[in-house]
């Protein structure tokens, strides 16, 4: 499916993205790698966020999930993150979560846990198969356990 954008003059007439706040690089400014870089850390800044608890591949079976925090009930929890997290192989269905603690679970296989029994953070549904990871699918939704 392709992406609807403005006009070319519209487009070149934007100075600000009203939502997050980066700013477009002006036509004609100069030194223009200069310019794209101040843009492309505005815009780091502005997602650094959607990082938190993203679960990746880091070759073979293993998986890592990157730092972040959630809330658990009344309390934050700050996860530090983690690499190395081994899954099992030929798996359609792998569900990695948090649970309100903090812990990693890398070996549900039936889905995620009820919320009412099992307060936890969904992260990502994971299949493998012939000793690689073929599907990361990213179930963050909201960062709360129960």
């Amino acid at each position: 499916m392709a992406e609807v954008y403005p006009s070319d003059n519209e487009l070149l007439n934007l100075l600000t993205d009203d939502e997050t706040g980066v700013e477009y690089i002006a036509t004609g400014q100069a030194p223009y790698y200069l310019q794209f870089r101040r843009m492309l850390y505005r815009l780091l800044q502005a997602t650094r966020r959607a990082n938190d608890l993203r679960v990746y591949d880091e070759s073979g079976l293993d998986i890592g999930v990157k730092p972040g925090k959630f809330q658990a009930g009344t309390q934050e929890v700050n996860y530090a993150g983690s690499s190395g997290n081994a899954l099992a192989d030929d798996k359609a269905n792998i569900y990695v979560y948090l649970t309100n603690a903090g812990v990693l679970i890398t070996n549900e296989y039936g889905g995620f846990p009820d919320m009412a029994t099992t307060p936890h953070v969904r992260l990502a549904k994971a299949t493998t198969s012939g000793g690689d990871i073929t599907a990361i699918e990213d179930c963050r939704v909201l960062m709360r356990a129960g």
